[in-house]
């Protein structure tokens, strides 16, 4: 009976990991990485900042009705780079000295407000062992799910890139860059959501 019982929790055990590394897809932990800020919920530390910054990611459903509407003003724009600087990521487990989530936005006139149109996401380490660590566990998750993959070195830096070609909506392409910070001597990842793939 005790061995029976084993066996099943055994079982469950490994078809519910099976289950969930299916459910990840290269869109699902892209938005993770990015706190989730394209999601109708935002992960709860970036939410005052989005109220701030980038209300159009926070209310989600005003921005559906403000986009239509049409301005006398409506082609001009000023463009801005908002940051949000963390020590601590909900769902990167690895060791990081800073990191930065960049939003590359267009300020309009209201009621349309400020439109993001770009992201970029970095994270800094102190130390080279660090920052190559935590490159290879970003590359084990994102080549499993990834239906095209390439890695190089190019100018100076480890590059990585996936794509998801079964799927046509959210992010399908994005890379992973590792280079050496020779100003501050520090090293730093950085993740973008297009590639050459």
């Amino acid at each position: 009976m005790l061995r029976k019982c084993l066996v099943m929790c055994f079982v469950f055990s490994v078809l519910t990991g099976t289950l969930r590394a299916q459910a990840l897809t290269i869109d699902t932990y892209s938005n993770q990485l990015l706190f989730n800020i394209f999601k109708p919920q935002p992960d709860p530390v970036i939410i005052d900042f989005l109220k701030q910054y980038a209300p159009s990611l926070y209310n989600k459903n005003t921005i559906a009705e403000s986009t239509t509407s049409k301005g006398s003003d409506g082609n001009q724009f000023i463009s801005e780079i908002h940051s949000f600087v963390f020590t601590k990521h909900p769902y990167f487990k690895s060791s990081f000295t800073t990191g930065k989530l960049e939003l590359y936005c267009q300020h309009f006139p209201e009621p349309k407000g400020v439109q993001v149109y770009d992201v970029k996401l970095w994270f800094e380490f102190d130390m080279q062992q660090e920052a190559e660590i935590a490159y290879s566990k970003l590359m084990e998750i994102f080549i499993p799910i990834s239906s095209n993959k390439k890695n190089d070195s190019m100018n100076g830096f480890l590059r990585g890139q996936f794509s998801d070609s079964n799927s046509s909506k959210g992010f399908n392409k994005v890379q992973f860059r590792l280079t050496a910070d020779n100003l501050t001597h520090r090293f730093k990842i950085l993740f973008e959501t297009q590639n050459e793939l």
